[in-house]
């Protein structure tokens, strides 16, 4: 949003669906491989069935 560059990157004591999809949302240009809160984003979405991982790994965002 408005081209800022996101400057944190550190995980979140607690994260809720909703912050989560905020996190995704915002960490776009980071990957979850290099991102820890975008990791953390990640298994949570998947924790709550929100997001489906694909069945073959592949590059990108």
């Amino acid at each position: 949003m408005f081209d800022i560059p996101v400057i944190d990157h550190h995980r979140l004591p607690i994260m809720t669906v909703d912050c989560a999809h905020f996190i995704m949302q915002k960490h776009l240009e980071c990957t979850a491989t290099t991102c820890p809160v975008k990791a953390q984003a990640k298994h949570r979405l998947i924790t709550a069935g929100r997001l489906v991982p694909a069945d073959v790994a592949h590059m990108g965002f």
